[in-house]
């Protein structure tokens, strides 16, 4: 089965655009192995098990562009020391690095947890990595097969203007299914992007150009190059479109990652409210109650932490609790239709 894992990932980097549902099929049947940083074990026959996101620190790799974090999957504990060697890595003072086995579609749930996560790269070695989405690590953690066709997804934004004398470039992609394939658009000067990221579309209708796919990767190089002030640097304007756009496009490790920078920032409420949001869609319920309190005692005009609140505990299957929550949010706001829509539907 390893051997058969390490022909499909090394076939998906070499046909990037191939359907991937021999790959996906292979990942929920096989064992996978992480890189792990932890104390040192006391003996070799010492066996140590995880039971949820928190109980272990796993390598990941940041995103420079965008943020996410991703997290090296290997077929083989052979893998993941040639990885350690490859990158001349070492670990920490008083840890130790060490490779941890999971079954079959145990490590895609845990994983979910890693703060930032943007998703897993099943990785062969450095010229032979394929990544895996968030979203289709969903898929596969709750034993579903992905569709093999790309993702695709409709503007998150409400329009996206390309000025007049850009140099614009067309292609063609496959968009699967009966759609066949879709004209593909590029504009070289905001950025360049992969075979590998034309498997995550979304869908313009531009007046000037028709029905038209952009990778998505390569849609949020554009809203940065659009946002430029004078000083070539990215506008502060444009943060709340590309936050829109990695939720449209379901990267929400990307997002949490905006948050994290917007509160460095300075603009904490805000990107407390957009935290509440990514932990609600990506099911970290308790976070999202924990956070949704905190922003209520720290900044009590906000009415959106309650409702997100209650959203999550009502996700959560805690309906009491659900309720009383809503019920506090309308003592402050009692003219406020969405607590009051909440409350009347979950009553």
């Amino acid at each position: 089965m390893i051997e058969a894992l390490e022909h499909l990932i090394a076939q998906a980097v070499e046909h990037p655009q191939a359907p991937r549902g021999p790959l996906y099929k292979e990942l929920l049947r096989s064992e996978t192995f992480l890189l792990c940083v932890d104390e040192p074990l006391k003996n070799a026959e010492e066996v140590r098990t995880t039971h949820g996101p928190r109980d272990f620190a796993v390598w990941a790799d940041r995103d420079a562009e965008l943020g996410g974090v991703w997290v090296p999957l290997f077929p083989a504990k052979d893998d993941v020391e040639a990885f350690v060697r490859s990158r001349g890595l070492k670990p920490p003072h008083g840890k130790e690095f060490l490779w941890m086995e999971h079954p079959p579609r145990e490590v895609f749930h845990l994983l979910r947890g890693v703060r930032y996560f943007a998703g897993v790269r099943l990785y062969l070695d450095e010229a032979t990595q394929v990544p895996v989405s968030w979203s289709v690590v969903r898929e596969l953690s709750q034993g579903r097969l992905p569709a093999q066709e790309p993702e695709r997804y409709e503007i998150p934004v409400a329009r996206l203007v390309i000025p007049e004398g850009s140099h614009i470039s067309y292609g063609r992609v496959a968009l699967g299914g009966p759609e066949g394939e879709g004209k593909l658009l590029c504009l070289p000067e905001a950025g360049h992007f992969s075979a590998e990221d034309m498997r995550k579309l979304v869908r313009l209708d531009l007046a000037s150009h028709g029905v038209v796919w952009m990778a998505c990767r390569h849609f949020l190089q554009v809203l940065r190059y659009l946002h430029k002030d004078e000083s070539g640097e990215a506008a502060v304007d444009y943060v709340q479109d590309i936050l829109r756009a990695f939720m449209g496009f379901e990267m929400y490790g990307e997002a949490e990652a905006l948050c994290g920078w917007l509160a460095h920032k300075g603009d904490e409420a805000f990107a407390w409210l957009c935290l509440a949001a990514v932990y609600g869609r990506t099911d970290r319920f308790a976070e999202c109650v924990a956070l949704c309190r905190k922003g209520i005692a720290k900044y009590p005009k906000e009415k959106a932490f309650f409702l997100n609140g209650a959203r999550a505990l009502a996700a959560a299957k805690k309906k009491d609790e659900a309720k009383a929550f809503a019920e506090e949010g309308l003592k402050a706001f009692p003219e406020d239709e969405a607590l009051q829509g909440f409350l009347r539907e979950n009553s």
